[in-house]
């Protein structure tokens, strides 16, 4: 386990730059798996996009919030090395559809935001793990790095 956020951190859509998109690809490192964000750190393995990047499994409800503009824009990230995703509270991961809590070893992909002040920290839009395909948004992303705390 990683250290945590502290509880007062808050990891609202408008800290994240949500016009730069990037596919994230690789091995589960670390896993933090308590409210309000669990965290996951990825070792990144992909410096490119990979041929079949957009074969992901994209649940219904992002389409709705306009996710394919962000599919869109999708580049891979220009310093792979460890990220570490910030994800939705563990009731929403759940109510989503999340099959597990990540482990070390696992493989995990997802298309997420960068922080606006954090290095090689990202929110993840959408996360995939063992095949399935887990929304990470349920409201409309302000600009990015607008400081707006929603969703």
């Amino acid at each position: 386990m990683t250290p945590g956020t502290p509880a007062w951190a808050h990891h609202g859509w408008g800290y994240y730059d949500t016009t730069a998109p990037l596919y994230f690809s690789g091995r589960v490192v670390s896993v933090t798996w308590r409210n309000p964000h669990p965290q996951v750190t990825i070792e990144v393995d992909a410096r490119a996009l990979p041929a079949n990047w957009n074969a992901l499994p994209v649940p219904p409800e992002l389409a709705e919030l306009g996710f394919g503009k962000t599919l869109a824009a999708v580049r891979a990230p220009a310093s792979p090395g460890r990220w570490t995703l910030d994800l939705a509270p563990i009731n929403r991961l759940e109510r989503w559809g999340m099959p597990r809590e990540p482990r070390p070893g696992d493989r995990l992909e997802a298309i997420g935001f960068p922080s606006c002040s954090d290095r090689h920290v990202a929110r993840p839009a959408l996360i995939v793990l063992d095949g399935v395909g887990v929304r990470q948004q349920s409201v409309a992303l302000p600009a990015g790095c607008s400081g707006a705390p929603r969703g």
